[in-house]
């Protein structure tokens, strides 16, 4: 907790300098909700998931093919290139069902600096719900009932990686490719689909849901759950997706910052 105070506290001064310096009116826009049926709905996650895992035999057989050993390395470049393969999809679905969805809608340095700022507020959020989250699994687990205290794997992986290839290429995913792809997936497609159906809150609470389960990990389910809210509200503040983006991509940044960080003065 002490090393996160001490990234927050600076990124907290900054992010409020740099909202005195933007000039972004400050009013609830909204987004505009999709008018996608509910079978469709369905299908294009069915859609998706053939792609990625299609896409995830064809790249292994590839490896297979070419006899790569290497079997750590050839798990993150095929992660990698499956992201972008799902990325290129979702952008080429949203953009022929929506095109408003992927355009900004202000220069691209006033969204960084309302990203940061929200971002300032975003992180003792996600750390106050991880922090209370953990106090009751650890209630539960004195109890008697059985709590994986596990972290996430990506988590696991950046701490014990020796492979400066495959750390750069876990960064590039987690900071560059996994917040557009999860952004326009989550808050761009599903948020806004179930938003047109079944109201804001409702298409927030879902959305949250299954954003923090699909990450597979009790431990961060609930932090997760609260990031997402997070990240609603500010598409919903700024109705422009890019923002989320940037959020999620500095978050991302600074949990593998502190990561690898720790790792470094461990193994000094």
């Amino acid at each position: 907790m002490g090393s996160f105070i001490k990234i927050y506290i600076p990124t907290f001064i900054i992010t409020c300098v740099l909202h005195r310096l933007n000039n972004q009116p400050d009013e609830d826009i909204g987004v505009k909700a999709l008018n996608i049926s509910t079978w469709k709905f369905i299908r294009i996650g069915i859609f998706f998931e053939i792609l990625g895992g299609a896409s995830q035999i064809l790249l292994w057989s590839v490896a297979k093919a070419l006899k790569f050993e290497k079997t750590e390395t050839i798990s993150v470049i095929i992660l990698c290139l499956t992201s972008l393969i799902l990325m290129w999809a979702a952008i080429k679905f949203l953009h022929g069902v929506n095109r408003e969805i992927l355009q900004g809608t202000g220069p691209f340095i006033g969204t960084l600096k309302s990203a940061i700022y929200n971002l300032g507020l975003t992180l003792p959020v996600f750390w106050g719900t991880n922090f209370l989250w953990g106090a009751f699994l650890q209630l539960i687990h004195s109890l008697g009932i059985p709590v994986d205290f596990t972290s996430q794997d990506i988590i696991q992986s950046f701490s014990h990686s020796r492979d400066p290839f495959v750390t750069v290429i876990r960064v590039v995913t987690a900071v560059a490719i996994a917040p557009i792809l999860e952004e326009i997936i989550f808050r761009g497609f599903i948020y806004r689909t179930l938003k047109g159906r079944r109201g804001k809150f409702m298409a927030a609470g879902f959305t949250s849901f299954i954003f923090a389960l699909v990450h597979w990990n009790l431990l961060a389910f609930a932090g997760l759950f609260t990031f997402s809210i997070c990240l609603i509200q500010i598409y919903e503040h700024s109705a422009d997706i890019r923002e989320p983006m940037l959020v999620h991509a500095l978050f991302n940044a600074i949990t593998i910052t502190g990561l690898l960080w720790d790792t470094h003065v461990s193994a000094v």
